[in-house]
């Protein structure tokens, strides 16, 4: 199982996924108000322990956070949080465990989209290949470029 978050400064959304024939496959979300818990550990465990899948078999996690992370590190500014990576792996028993900027786990999800997930604002020209840039609007702004490597856009957080 695969866990990913969304930790925001009003709330944490929370989605456990299993991969299979190449897809990730959504087993089960919740949202949390994230002003009423201590911090995101507190969450993760309500969360799993709040499902009936076998907690054990998490073997990866993400949680995309609203700012810059440094060195696995995070202080959140509308929060009393300190996020570690380190720590949360340790704490979750979760080996794999990554904090990564908001936008940065946006744009990392855009290829999961399907074409129904998707609203065109303005139609562009379908044989154009670049860089793209994502906004996003939520408690704050935020923002992140895909670069386009030649092969795939590769989010790198403003």
């Amino acid at each position: 199982m695969i866990l990913a978050g969304d930790v925001g400064g009003t709330k944490v959304h929370l989605a456990l996924f299993d991969f299979a024939s190449g897809r990730l496959q959504l087993v089960r979300d919740e949202k949390f108000a994230a002003q009423e818990h201590a911090g995101l550990e507190e969450i993760v465990q309500k969360f799993l322990a709040g499902g009936n899948q076998n907690v054990e078999k998490v073997f990866a996690a993400c949680f995309g956070v609203p700012g810059p992370v440094r060195d696995g590190k995070l202080r959140l500014t509308n929060l009393p949080w300190e996020l570690d990576t380190r720590q949360l792996s340790r704490e979750l028993a979760i080996e794999h465990l990554f904090l990564i900027n908001d936008l940065e786990a946006n744009g990392y999800g855009i290829p999961e989209l399907s074409a129904s997930q998707i609203l065109t604002l303005h139609e562009g020209d379908a044989s154009a290949v670049g860089h793209r840039g994502l906004i996003s609007a939520g408690t704050g702004l935020g923002q992140a470029l895909l670069i386009w490597n030649g092969r795939a856009h590769v989010p790198v957080a403003s």
